[in-house]
């Protein structure tokens, strides 16, 4: 099983990239993951800005792909839920999970379309840039849930 997570833009403070890297390093003991980072748009347009994002995003993209994009209206999951969820993605042969996470202005509603699960971590809003600490560290968590490690407690 592989993931994908495509971001807009990269991470800038350093707190955030220490803790993704510390998280991204032990989903490897796991699965193979890969982190994509594509261009904020320019545009002060908020449409316009996602659809330009899209492309960059879409550009990444592979048949077959299984795309869950992490948007705040999206679906609430604890983390024993979110690990169910992967493993059944998981046994259904998925050969990729993409997780996708959008700039300032979130992802297009055509990609939101074309997408196989639309994730929310939290009714919280939270910058785009702690999303992805929060994701890593999520994924890690379902890894550890799974195969019945003491890292979660609940």
């Amino acid at each position: 099983m592989k993931l994908l997570i495509i971001q807009v833009g990269k991470t800038a403070d350093e707190y955030l990239k220490e803790g993704i890297g510390i998280y991204t390093k032990r989903i490897a003991n796991y699965l193979e993951l890969e982190v994509e980072t594509v261009k904020p748009s320019l545009q002060k347009d908020k449409l316009k800005a996602m659809q330009e994002e899209e492309k960059s995003i879409l550009s990444k993209i592979k048949q077959g792909d299984f795309l869950v994009v992490l948007d705040e209206k999206g679906e609430e999951l604890g983390s024993r839920q979110l690990a169910v969820k992967i493993q059944k993605w998981m046994e259904r042969g998925v050969g990729r999970i993409v997780f996708i996470i959008g700039g300032a202005f979130g992802i297009s509603p055509e990609l939101k379309k074309r997408t196989d699960f639309i994730f929310s971590v939290s009714k919280l809003t939270f910058t785009h840039q702690m999303v992805r600490l929060i994701l890593v560290e999520q994924i890690y968590r379902s890894m550890t849930i799974l195969r019945n490690e003491g890292y979660h407690h609940d």
